[in-house]
């Protein structure tokens, strides 16, 4: 049924009885989420730039992307990424498959029961001058339960997924840019040169994933004593995912246990994602990587004396060269996975030493089962 003034045969089973076009964004939002929870086998979405965010920041849509991923249906979505949504364009990667495309409007959705529309328009009940807050704006909402009009969207759905460029390019179009400012900033004074500031700059526009490659102990302790080690705990609430790999000698344990209490302090997120690796790397500085276009190398080891090393002001140097940064996340991966292999051989060792320590035997037992067939009388 299509009606554009009202709609009042939506389906029964997700509480609504009737919609009227003209709705605020909040209500229009809730009625997206009751038709996103109506979801059996897939969601098709085309949306532009400042509805993402509205539909990202919204806890109870958020939160059934998350549970269409865990249903394994399949949900595709065709956005205009900018600067401004990138953030909230990562965060729906993790549980649906993204695409760009440039001069998106409003919302509009399917699945396998409906068709959705909705764009956000001025209120004229107020007075031109006056600001209005996003959610106090009007959305009209244009619903079609027509089984054959929802098929025929597929038409235009599929052109435009087939010719939108993946959401990952056109994100590291956009994170390399703004990197490309951050470095290139001409500094207004000396104070202003500091690589520090540049640095917390860069981390403070990370959306992604930051990978920190610490090739010994000795540099754990200076990074954990500086500041940016806070500063990278914090990143943690954003939605970013960190991960830290640091070389350990075969058999400190206890060093690594005081490591892990030190990382829990901050976060215990940061103490799941750490791993060790025994394998020694030519490398003397520590190395992180910022949404992989960015390399960071810190080094702590250039002062005049080890007694003079400053953990507050080291040398550091940034590169978006795609090459360097591309190989030093190869690196990063395989030491991972390496030191994965580790743990494991670890783990398995530790349980053969404790079924060894009972001294059991191998014993082998047989036994010959004969049924004896009854004489039939």
């Amino acid at each position: 049924m299509i009606n554009n003034l009202k709609l009042s045969e939506m389906p029964h089973d997700i509480g609504i009885q009737e919609v009227n076009v003209n709705h605020t964004l909040e209500e229009a939002l809730n009625l997206i989420s009751k038709i996103f929870s109506n979801t059996q086998r897939y969601l098709e979405i085309i949306v532009s730039q400042d509805w993402l965010c509205h539909l990202v920041e919204n806890p109870s849509i958020f939160t059934l992307m998350k549970k269409l991923k865990s249903r394994s249906i399949d949900a595709k979505i065709v956005v205009e990424i900018s600067k401004m949504n990138v953030n909230c364009s990562k965060r729906l990667m993790k549980y649906s498959d993204i695409k760009h495309s440039q001069g998106l409007v409003g919302c509009s959705f399917r699945n396998e029961q409906s068709y959705c529309s909705c764009h956000i328009s001025e209120n004229k009940l107020i007075d031109p001058g006056q600001e209005i807050e996003s959610f106090e704006k009007l959305t009209h909402f244009f619903y079609v339960d027509n089984v054959h009009f929802v098929r025929q969207q597929e038409i235009l759905f599929k052109p435009l997924w087939r010719e939108s460029i993946s959401a990952r390019e056109k994100i590291t179009e956009i994170e390399k840019g703004v990197m490309e400012v951050i470095l290139n900033h001409k500094s207004q004074s000396e104070m202003d040169v500091d690589s520090n500031k540049i640095l917390f700059r860069i981390m403070e526009s990370c959306v992604d994933q930051i990978l920190i490659l610490i090739p010994t102990t000795d540099l754990f302790w200076s990074f954990y004593c500086s500041k940016m080690f806070d500063s990278i705990s914090k990143m943690l609430v954003k939605d970013v995912t960190v991960k830290i790999l640091i070389h350990l000698e075969e058999g400190q344990t206890t060093l690594k246990d005081e490591i892990r209490h030190k990382l829990k302090e901050f976060s215990r997120d940061l103490d799941i994602n750490t791993n060790f690796f025994s394998k020694k790397i030519p490398q003397s500085h520590l190395s992180l990587i910022v949404d992989n276009v960015v390399l960071i190398d810190i080094d702590y080891s250039r002062e005049k004396s080890i007694l003079s090393i400053d953990p507050i002001n080291p040398v550091v140097s940034f590169s978006i060269n795609d090459t360097r940064v591309s190989s030093s996340s190869s690196v990063f991966d395989i030491l991972w996975i390496q030191s994965d292999f580790e743990r494991q051989k670890k783990i398995k060792q530790t349980y053969f030493d404790i079924f060894k320590g009972f001294n059991m035997k191998s014993e082998n037992y047989s036994r010959d089962w004969n049924f004896k067939k009854k004489d039939s009388k």
